[in-house]
């Protein structure tokens, strides 16, 4: 939610030369709704079309995924994650409320309280983002570029 997955994951697919799926714009595009709309049928609802859409892609080969942020709480997603090779974007909630202050396309922040709400997201799923992730960049006051080049370093070893 706000750290860079698509933005990073676009460019390192051109890099790569890989295909690159953004999981909540196939979500729109096969419901032919936004995500906010999606949501009016609750999270868990919409938790549940997200993993859908996982199953539909996720033996895709020579692809990189860009994944809601809280699809780790929906145990199936987590469960087929845990079996990808992820990589967490770690964003402190300082940066990422200021990347989102003015972002109404997120349900879950679509409140008055966006720092509040944002801490207690982030304390929620902060360790199942952890446990998840073979490896972590840190986006705080990096480009996209300089995320990318810290992936490909990963990649290459």
């Amino acid at each position: 939610m706000g750290s860079g997955k698509s933005s990073t994951g676009k460019t390192l697919s051109l890099i790569l030369n890989w295909d690159f799926i953004d999981i909540d714009n196939e979500i729109s595009r096969t419901h032919n709704s936004t995500i906010n709309e999606l949501f009016l049928d609750g999270e868990k609802r919409f938790r549940e079309i997200e993993f859908q859409e996982l199953k539909k892609h996720s033996l895709r080969n020579k692809t990189i995924f860009a994944v809601g942020g809280g699809a780790v709480t929906h145990q199936d997603s987590y469960d087929m994650l845990s079996s990808k090779n992820c990589i967490y974007l770690k964003t402190s909630n300082s940066i990422l409320l200021d990347r989102l202050k003015d972002d109404n396309s997120r349900p879950l922040l679509n409140v008055k309280n966006k720092s509040e709400v944002l801490n207690q997201i982030m304390n929620q799923r902060e360790q199942k983002y952890v446990a998840l992730s073979k490896n972590e960049v840190i986006t705080d006051n990096q480009s996209i570029q300089d995320n990318c080049n810290q992936i490909m370093e990963i990649i290459n070893g």
